[in-house]
């Protein structure tokens, strides 16, 4: 209805025109043929200009053709243009960050330089190859941090190994391994344990309390980096029963060395050396000369010391310990040192020196009371 109505206001007025010119038109009729030529070709041209741009704008609105006006239009003569999708880009692989044995490159001696930062791996200086030193101290932290131990840095090992929540190295309850058995021979060394197992359990902890509480650490028994690098010192406080032992020791070694040293001096009732001496006054002389500050006594008297371990059996014998025998119908009347091999020393009065002789013959043995051990 809008395109009838433009028609009719624009074709009016030629309307009008052309009656105008009807009256004129038989008096020069080429003259007129010309003008109402003319009209006509410009009421084509208004009703173009006035219906194309309506059904330019309808094509369009509905690109293609309307079928409910019954008008089809030549679709193909309106180039649409396309938008060129944009390519999506292809993402770049992120590489694989995994370390191991045989790698070498910068990044494993970071990885070494962090091992040795939590006292995993102990070099000299960093490298930059992956050797077994470094697998191993791998493995350790593995263990430390319940990980797979397989000795490769994947991405999950060097993630927690590179962060604030990475452990130090610590042996601890549980801990299986060649450097727990390391630890443990440590351990018997300074006289805190008996035996090696590579399994760090309740006697080990006992033995690590007992090396923190000597050696005035903190007491947890775990083997963390203060108690290792202590344990491993000279500064490291043996066991008492060690130094003990070690002291004993010494001074069996002295108190036999001195023993051998009155060989063939002469036996003298009552006598304590240094030239000659009865049975007691050589276990005095001996005695005092290694250290002990024990009195003269006879020897019964040495026999009843209570603070010096007594045996009760011959097959029970040490080195250094002072054997009792009865003669001459009293209880105990001869005394004598031990010095292995079924041997000992003593003042005897029936050989009227001092004598290197057995100490199992049928005799002895059948007038042994008992032995001390005065260290």
């Amino acid at each position: 209805m809008k395109i009838k109505s433009r028609i009719i206001k624009y074709i009016r007025p030629f309307l009008a025109f052309l009656q105008k010119l009807e009256v004129r038109f038989h008096r020069n009729s080429k003259r007129n043929f010309i003008i109402l030529g003319s009209a006509a070709a410009l009421c084509v041209v208004i009703v173009f200009a006035c219906t194309v741009p309506q059904h330019i704008g309808a094509t369009a609105k509905h690109r293609g053709n309307n079928p409910a006006s019954g008008v089809t239009l030549n679709t193909t003569a309106v180039a649409i243009a396309t938008p060129t999708p944009t390519p999506t880009p292809t993402p770049t692989p992120t590489p694989d960050p995994t370390l191991k044995n045989g790698d070498e490159n910068e990044r494993v001696q970071q990885l070494q330089e962090r091992l040795m930062e939590l006292n995993y791996l102990d070099l000299d200086e960093s490298t930059q190859r992956f050797g077994p030193a470094t697998q191993n101290a791998v493995e350790l932290f593995q263990r430390q941090e319940d990980l797979a131990q397989d000795g490769i840095a994947g991405p999950a090992t060097l993630n927690l190994l590179f962060s604030d929540q990475a452990k130090k190295y610590t042996l601890l309850k549980g801990t299986v391994g060649s450097d727990v058995d390391s630890l443990q021979r440590q351990l018997i060394d300074l006289g805190y344990l008996d035996n090696a197992t590579g399994y760090y359990g309740t006697e080990t902890v006992k033995a690590v309390t007992a090396f923190q509480e000597r050696n005035s650490l903190s007491v947890d028994g775990k083997t963390g980096e203060e108690t290792l690098a202590l344990i491993y010192s000279p500064d490291a406080k043996a066991s008492a029963s060690k130094v003990k032992a070690a002291l004993r020791k010494a001074n069996i070694n002295t108190f036999l060395d001195v023993a051998e040293n009155q060989l063939g001096k002469p036996y003298i009732l009552g006598n304590v050396g240094p030239n000659s001496f009865d049975c007691s006054g050589l276990v005095y002389y001996c005695l005092s000369q290694a250290g002990s500050s024990r009195g003269r006594y006879n020897a019964a008297g040495y026999s009843q010391v209570d603070d010096w371990e007594k045996i009760t059996s011959m097959d029970n014998l040490q080195i250094g310990d002072l054997l009792f025998f009865r003669t001459n119908g009293k209880s105990v009347g001869h005394t004598g040192i031990y010095i292995g091999g079924g041997m000992m020393i003593d003042a005897s009065s029936s050989n009227g020196k001092v004598v290197k002789r057995s100490c199992t013959t049928t005799f002895w043995e059948a007038h042994f009371v008992v032995a001390r051990r005065p260290w």
